[in-house]
């Protein structure tokens, strides 16, 4: 999506629903497509970076201006603006250094993917991400799961999983 659009569409849902908006994003595994977008394989994490800040910008500035790589626009103007100070950015990605210190510069939360293993480890190294780009708090943490398995979601919970989303099948 173009980033002022967006950020138009974003800061309209979240001044209507008071403040409850939070945006989920990903680089795009889909490199091909990316590329077909105009997005290079190597530039996804830039472009999506460039995209976050130029809404903000128009989210929090009277007269926002962005000049990136990917992204420029001249003053502008962008109204309502959200009901929260910082729209919640949740990034889907599978959980290494790489996608952590990602998010400990630019976003939130963490949203798994469907595969993801070894989750207590990866746990530990988001919050170890985290402390060390001296982030406040803990970053949300968004469990992928497949069936309702109680003992998993009580494993997560131990975890520091703050919450768990089920898919619903395709067909039995």
């Amino acid at each position: 999506h173009h980033p002022i659009t967006l950020a138009k569409t974003l800061a309209s849902l979240d001044h209507l629903s008071g403040g409850r908006v939070s945006l989920g994003v990903g680089f795009g595994w889909n490199t091909d497509e990316m590329a077909h977008h105009g997005v290079p394989a190597n530039k996804r994490r830039t472009v999506l970076r460039e995209h976050l800040d130029a809404m903000r910008a128009l989210w929090s500035e009277e007269e926002a201006s962005f000049a990136g790589q990917f992204v420029n626009f001249g003053p502008s103007w962008s109204w309502p603006k959200p009901v929260q100070k910082r729209i919640p950015v949740i990034l889907g990605a599978a959980g290494t250094e790489q996608s952590f210190t990602w998010l400990a510069k630019n976003a939130d939360a963490w949203l798994t993917t469907p595969t993801e293993d070894g989750l207590g480890e990866k746990i530990e190294l988001l919050h170890r991400v985290w402390r060390e780009h001296e982030r406040e708090g803990s970053p949300e943490i968004i469990a992928l799961a497949g069936r309702h398995d109680a003992a998993q979601l009580a494993q997560w919970a131990e975890l520091g999983v703050t919450e768990a989303v089920f898919g619903l099948p395709d067909r039995e």
